[in-house]
């Protein structure tokens, strides 16, 4: 698996959509784009480390043979795994992360269509394809909309309870936040704003 470990602050920006309107040229990659600094181009999920705390950034984009089953079909994916670097047997967070770029008018079906990948991705990288151990992470599963401010998923006028039970059940004990910041406080404890 392709992933880098860092000890700071880094940004997290999706080009996908931005390339298929600008051309390739216009941007710094045609895909995803994790940075040690903003990219002054699109907005970004920030993932603060002030502790200087390592963590490891799975950029999906670069690891799609995981996405492959053995009868060659695509698994719907998240752009990134974060995850805390552990070195023990103590539990860390990990956090699979979708961006949707989009108008607050289209921001709850994005939302929803986010909700979606993040549970498949997890449950397949977790109990298809087993990757990762799962009693060893707390697993959030963030959907950020970059340059909007999100809905509460929790929140019953956009989504009901049956939606937000499944989302836990269906990714094997997930839990849903909706942020476009969070800040790493140790290997064992993350905070989105």
């Amino acid at each position: 698996m392709i992933s880098e470990v860092y000890s700071e602050t880094v940004y997290v920006a999706d080009f996908t959509d931005y390339v298929s309107k600008n051309g390739r040229d216009a941007a710094p990659c045609s895909g995803v784009l994790v940075g040690k600094q903003e990219n002054g181009i699109i907005p970004s999920f920030v993932l603060t480390d002030d502790n200087s705390l390592p963590f490891v950034v799975v950029n999906n984009e670069e690891n799609g043979y995981l996405y492959t089953r053995d009868d060659g079909t695509k698994v719907p994916q998240c752009e990134c795994l974060i995850y805390a670097d552990r070195h023990d047997n103590r539990k860390g967070w990990m956090i699979f992360l979708e961006l949707k770029y989009c108008k607050e008018k289209n921001l709850y079906d994005n939302m929803l269509d986010g909700i979606g990948q993040l549970k498949d991705t997890c449950k397949y990288i977790m109990e298809e394809k087993e990757v990762f151990d799962s009693t060893q992470f707390k697993k959030y599963l963030v959907i950020s909309t970059p340059g909007v401010t999100p809905l509460d998923p929790f929140d019953a006028f956009y989504f009901d309870q049956d939606t937000m039970l499944s989302v836990k059940h269906e990714s094997g004990g997930g839990i849903l936040k909706a942020s476009n910041v969070a800040h790493i406080q140790t290997p064992a404890v993350i905070d989105f704003e």
